[in-house]
């Protein structure tokens, strides 16, 4: 948790954001909010962090 969160909906209860990086550089992010507290597991971010590899690659 971070204590300068601010949500994009008051309904929004957890969020996972995946960058997608370019030489190190930050081009874009995969960005998914929930309305359930702590849906998003280990496995779901390491899917995410595999598909921010793929599409950087395109770049």
């Amino acid at each position: 948790a971070q204590n300068n969160y601010i949500s994009c909906g008051f309904k929004v209860k957890s969020e996972i954001v995946i960058p997608i990086l370019v030489n190190g550089e930050n081009i874009g992010q995969i960005d998914i909010d929930s309305h359930t507290v702590n849906p998003f597991t280990k496995n779901d971010e390491l899917l995410l962090e595999f598909v921010c590899k793929k599409v950087a690659k395109l770049f």
